[in-house]
């Protein structure tokens, strides 16, 4: 999983840039596309920080400011997206060399789906995707934030350690505006279920109890402040320095302590006032033109026209194929009674399997992915032509944040190298890390997943900085899902049957969420109905599920993008290997898949498509010489 809607791509280079031409003129659709980008630069400091770029880039400074949560701003997004989308079709077609083609065909999917998602008038909606809820257990601002400050606001010097007491000053609005939409929305009839609801106020309260000095917003510009005076060479200066961060980190606490502290207590108040009539089911069907939703939201997040029964049935399809296939390696192992959902839940509780749940479990899981990541890294030239040049980190979960989070995430790096790509780990419960599961999760986040597939786009200087701030989540999540499968074929799993089954219960249960999804939110399925059913297909604890299902019911569509993404890049890379036979270039079929960004899964077949000749066309040469 991919943190955010968004693609945190960094880009240090001018606005127009495109290529080695950047420094001529302009052509009308160059124009018209540096707008767009600017204009959603300036409407995201909060994006134009994650990507990295320039003041200039970004239409005015933004290093001080965070994006505006309020419903006038809300609004104003809907209301630009929908010009957008507008002006692009207005464009002639026959303007466009092969290049701008390429991104018209790229941005009319985009600018289509925020056209979609900016029809319904409630809930969040942002340049990646639709939320029903504003205020939920996932990824409200009270969540986004914290992680959004430490992560990607570097504190280099005083004004850097200055622009952050702003932001700070920042927070407690931008969380006051999400529960004002939260009560506006309420009157519409959109009310998140009471389990929902009950997840968040737990966080929030979580949140407020801590010490001012423990807080995420404090003890994270607490290390940069030291880390400023400590690179300070001259005795003296470092003095003074040290004076002044005391005074500004003085500052910052009295912030988090009057303002932002009290901003979560109001949240979690409005949401106990509104729980006694807050639904006891979720599901997109219970919402006002919830179908409507619905439908947009799984075109945003799978790039197709699948309605939810043919997702419904293909996840059917998909669960008992890779049902049988768990049954037979079960077997190897000696498991051969019962259903393949209980074998699976025995193998994982066995302690051979497991971490122990302690320091020195989690300490010892950490350095067990650091070392599968750098043999992967040490074999990826064998498949791979390009290898991206940006760096990424493992770091655990903060603590306040583990209760809502997934078992593991990913965020990208920036360009200019000032933060590293993230592979996020939750250590909540080790129960939940096994030896089974984690290899395969490793894969699918950092390599050859999510770091691969996000540092390589954004590497790519030649394409327009729009399209690298854009992300499909078919194609990421489908790519990650992808590489899982890859790492299985390039015998990463041999000698280890229990991690195979690992790789093929990561394939099972995301093919089960299509059935959930789907059945959440089209089929009317209870909460607890979905968490039978994944809990008796995947083996794992209810516990474990009900966080998933909990994340599916506010991020409709999101679990569907895997699958779909995956068995599109599947069916694309057979079409390859049928029609080019002896001449099929592994290598090179990677390449075109990671090297023109992120693409909607239409335009990637077209890509795969017309490299098939090229390729026939190269080895023919080959042979020739």
């Amino acid at each position: 999983m991919r943190l955010a809607h968004w693609a945190w791509f960094g880009a240090v280079v001018a606005l127009t840039a495109c290529g080695p031409g950047a420094n001529a003129p302009m052509s009308a659709f160059e124009g018209r596309l540096a707008d767009w980008t600017q204009e959603i630069l300036r409407d995201s400091p909060e994006l134009a920080s994650q990507a990295g770029v320039t003041a200039e880039i970004a239409g005015g400074p933004y290093a001080d400011r965070l994006d505006d949560r309020s419903a006038i701003a809300v609004e104003a997004r809907r209301s630009a997206a929908l010009r957008r989308y507008a002006e692009l079709l207005a464009l002639d077609a026959n303007d466009f060399d092969a290049s701008e083609q390429l991104t018209v065909s790229v941005l009319r999917v985009k600018f289509e789906n925020d056209a979609a998602g900016a029809a319904f008038n409630y809930g969040d909606f942002s340049q990646g995707g639709i939320q029903p809820y504003v205020l939920n257990q996932l990824d409200s601002a009270y969540l986004e934030l914290p992680d959004f400050l430490e992560h990607r606001h570097a504190v280099t010097n005083l004004t850097d350690a200055e622009n952050y007491i702003v932001r700070l000053q920042a927070v407690a609005p931008a969380l006051d505006a999400e529960t004002a939409r939260s009560r506006a929305d309420a009157q519409l009839g959109v009310v998140p279920p009471r389990f929902i609801i009950d997840t968040t106020i737990q966080q929030l309260d979580f949140i407020a109890s801590q010490p001012v000095g423990q807080q995420a917003y404090i003890s994270g510009f607490r290390g940069k402040l030291d880390a400023l005076v400590a690179a300070e060479s001259d005795a003296n200066a470092r003095a003074q320095l040290q004076m002044r961060t005391q005074g500004v980190l003085a500052r910052a606490e009295a912030i988090v302590r009057d303002d932002i502290i009290p901003a979560h207590q109001r949240a979690a108040q409005w949401l106990r006032s509104v729980r006694p009539n807050a639904p006891e089911q979720g599901g997109m069907w219970s919402l006002p033109q919830g179908e409507d939703y619905y439908r947009a939201a799984l075109r945003i997040e799978t790039t197709t026209d699948l309605t939810p029964d043919q997702i419904h049935q293909i996840g059917l399809e998909r669960v008992a194929v890779l049902t049988r296939e768990l049954d037979v390696a079960l077997r190897r192992i000696g498991q051969t009674e019962g259903p393949v959902g209980q074998r699976l839940a025995l193998i994982t509780a066995d302690p051979r399997y497991q971490y122990p749940d302690s320091d020195e479990g989690r300490a010892q899981l950490l350095a067990d992915i650091r070392a599968r990541m750098a043999r992967v890294l040490e074999r990826a030239p064998e498949w791979f032509g390009t290898l991206p040049r940006a760096r990424f980190e493992v770091q655990r979960v903060p603590a306040f944040a583990e209760a809502s989070q997934p078992g593991a995430s990913y965020s990208a790096p920036s360009l200019d190298g000032s933060t590293p790509g993230v592979y996020h780990i939750n250590l909540r419960n080790l129960g939940e890390m096994t030896r089974i599961d984690v290899p395969t999760q490793d894969f699918h986040e950092a390599v050859p997943g999510h770091h691969f597939q996000m540092a390589l786009a954004q590497e790519q200087t030649d394409t327009p900085l729009l399209r690298r701030l854009t992300a499909f989540g078919a194609y990421g999540e489908g790519w990650g899902l992808y590489a899982e499968e890859l790492a299985d074929e390039l015998g990463f799993h041999e000698g280890d049957p229990v991690g195979r089954i690992g790789f093929l219960r990561w394939q099972l249960w995301r093919a089960a969420r299509l059935v959930v999804d789907t059945g959440l939110h089209a089929k009317r399925w209870t909460r607890q109905q979905a968490i039978d059913y994944m809990s008796s297909v995947t083996g794992d604890a209810p516990g474990v599920i009900a966080t998933e299902v909990d994340r599916y019911i506010v991020w409709p569509g999101q679990a569907c993008s895997y699958e779909i993404g995956r068995r599109q890049i599947m069916a694309l890379r057979e079409e390859a290997r049928s029609t080019l036979g002896p001449d099929f270039d592994l290598k090179g079929f990677h390449d075109v898949v990671l090297l023109n960004g992120e693409v909607p899964l239409n335009v990637l077949a077209e890509l795969v498509r017309a490299w098939i000749p090229e390729r026939q066309r190269a080895a023919a040469r080959a042979r020739r010489e």
